[in-house]
Order: structure tokens, then sequence, then C-alpha cells
């Protein structure tokens, strides 16, 4: 064949060399169809012309997905079956005869035809591919798309369809969408704050009980692109800031205890910690909050803590304070001598040690009132 010499190709190859030479769709159409990445590289070297339409032909035949080509009557309402490859054939248990050259009233069940035309028609007005899932009662699914094929005049003629078998991978999709709403529901079930947010601050997530505190705290949820520096002050921005710092520079956890005080009055220890999302370069892309409610042991910490103070007190006292009276009281003693001594130095004596024993006996009821006080707490 001469290098000028055209082909003028008829029926389903007329058709694909259309998709393929003439439309926008053509790489799409073949792609899809026969996932063989290197058929684009193929085509792109040679004029149309110089490819054996045949060849077109033998290339959708061969392709497991099914192929179909559906022409349009006049106003674009109504639809006839032109060509179908053999998947299509194996794919629907139909035979040629009973698809090619029939009206879609006259090929498909009644409970679909007019569910499948609306997808025909969408296409022909719309003049571009489109794309939908669909579902079978044998619980199998296709990803089906269709290409309309425009003649030199611009107007739609023909429908190219394609439908792949989706089924193994929508299965594993909804195992997918499954286990993420499993999880969904064990982080909501979670009583710790949760909040996932970009580098720059930006919230990507917040639990249930994220939206708690913020509701508690700010009288709003938070919502999802907000900053979250932007709901705190400068004082904890500041903070928040130099902690995001640290972990992108030490790639290690970060914690904080902090006091958050409610509108309300109620007073909430939480233990936040921050956690690194890092890329595979290993720069930080986002970060994880987790702020745990510690205000029981916190406040164990404390009543402990006033329990050591007290222990500290009397132990100062005992070693200190209370060792002036006691010595006070023996030297007195030892000084009282009611053979030697006049009475009234005697009666002197006395009355140093009663006073003595008067200050020892305050200092004992301070050491029981310290340790009477945190017993009173604890009751309260």
């Amino acid at each position: 064949m001469g290098e000028g010499t055209r082909y003028k190709p008829q029926g389903i190859s007329r058709f694909l060399l259309a998709a393929c030479g003439l439309q926008p769709m053509a790489k799409i159409l073949l792609y899809s169809s026969l996932n063989c990445i290197f058929l684009n590289a193929f085509i792109a070297p040679y004029p149309i012309r110089m490819i054996q339409p045949s060849l077109f032909q033998s290339l959708i035949e061969l392709t497991t997905e099914a192929v179909f080509i559906v022409r349009v009557q006049a106003g674009g309402k109504e639809f006839v079956m032109e060509y179908v490859n053999p998947a299509y054939l194996r794919k629907f248990g139909v035979t040629e005869d009973s698809v090619v050259g029939k009206e879609f009233k006259d090929m498909l069940h009644v409970n679909i035809v007019n569910a499948i035309r609306i997808r025909f028609i969408e296409c022909v007005e719309k003049g571009h591919s489109i794309s939908f899932e669909e579902d079978f009662e044998d619980q199998s699914a296709s990803l089906s798309e269709l290409f309309p094929i425009k003649d030199d005049d611009g107007r739609i003629t023909h429908v190219v369809g394609i439908s792949k078998d989706i089924s193994e991978l929508k299965n594993k999709r909804d195992q997918i969408a499954a286990s993420e709403r499993t999880l969904q529901s064990i982080i909501n079930s979670s009583d710790n704050v949760l909040i996932y947010m970009s580098k720059d601050s930006n919230i990507k997530y917040a639990n249930r009980k994220a939206q708690q505190h913020a509701i508690k705290m700010f009288g709003r949820p938070f919502m999802i692109g907000d900053k979250l520096t932007d709901y705190y002050s400068d004082e904890e921005k500041t903070l928040g800031v130099e902690h995001g710092r640290i972990l992108a520079e030490q790639k290690a956890t970060v914690t904080h205890e902090h006091m958050v005080e409610y509108p309300d009055g109620e007073r909430v220890w939480f233990l936040r910690r921050y956690y690194g999302v890092f890329d595979d370069s290993g720069d930080l892309s986002g970060i994880v909050i987790a702020s745990i409610n510690i205000t029981n042991r916190k406040e164990q910490e404390m009543q402990i803590q006033k329990h050591l103070d007290a222990l500290k007190e009397i132990a100062k006292i005992q070693s200190h304070e209370i060792r002036r009276p006691v010595a006070n009281i023996i030297g007195l003693t030892d000084l009282m001598d009611f053979k030697q001594k006049t009475v009234a130095e005697n009666e002197q004596i006395l009355q140093y040690l009663r006073t003595s024993a008067l200050e020892l006996d305050q200092i004992i009821s301070r050491i029981v009132d310290k340790t009477q006080f945190d017993g009173e707490k604890e009751t309260e």
C-alpha cells in the first residue's frame, strides 16, 4: 500500500478508528479497554492511515473487558446496539444475535431498561465521557464508561461503552470502609481528646471527645480546615509552636501537662502528647495531639504532696520547736530545791514550768491539727 493510500474502514473498524484517531478520548478508550500501556507509544509515532483497521478490532476483541458500540437514534433518546465484543457476551451471558441490532427495550429487562437509557442520554446530552458503577444480582460489580463519538459535523452518532469487572476491588474497598468505620468507632469511644492537624496547624480530624471539649470551652465545635492555634491564647499558641518545633527536630513524642478552666468554672488537668506524622523523606507532614484527662491522678498527686508538706512541717516542729519547752522543763526541774530555796523561789520556778508546759501543749495541738487536716480533706 502506498504512503498516500487511505483505508475506508467499515463496521466496527470505522468506529474504532474514529475513537482512536478523530476524538480526544482516543487513548482513553484503548488504554481503558485493553490496559495496554504500550499502545500509546505504539500509536503515537504512526499516522492512523498506516495502521490496519483489523488490528484495532483484534485488540478490542481480545480484551477481557466488555466493549460495546451503540448507535444513537434521531433525537438522542433511543439507542441500537451495533457491536459487542466476546468479553461482553461472556460477561452478560448473551449471544450476539440476541443483542446486536436490537433497541434497548428489545434486549434489556424491563426493570433496568430505563436506568440504562438514562445513562446513555446523559452521555449524549453532556457530550463527553461519563463513568458509573453497576451492581448485579450475582453480587458482582462493574465500572462502566461511556464515550460519545462524533461525525465530521460534530453530531454524536454513536456511544462506545466499556465495562470493567470491579467485584474484587469493590469487596476490598468495602472491607477497608468497614475497617475505617470500626476504627472511627473505637476512636470516638475514647475518653481522650484526639486531634489530627497538618504541620501548619490546620485541623484535619477531631474525635467526638475533642468536639465536646471544643463546645464546652469555645461554645462551638472544631471546624475541619480551621487553624487549631486560632482557638487559643497567644501564650498557648507560642507553647504549641514550640512543641511542634521540638517534634520536627527531635522526631520524638513531646509531653506536656496543663490545667484547663472551662467557662463554667470546672478545672480539668490534661496530659497532652504530640505525635509526629512523617512522610517517606522523614519530614514532618502532620501532628496528632492526644490529650488525656489526668484530673484524678493530679488531685491524688496534690493530696500526696499536701501529706508530704504536713510531714515536713511536723518534722520541723519536732526537731526544733518542741525541743525548746522540753529543754526548759528539764532545766527548771533541776533548779527546784525545796531544802535550800525559799518558797517564793520555788513558786517562781513552778510558774516557769507551767508556762513551758502550756507552750508544749500548744505545739502538740499544732501537730495533731496537721495530722487531722488531710484526713478531714479526704473525707470531704
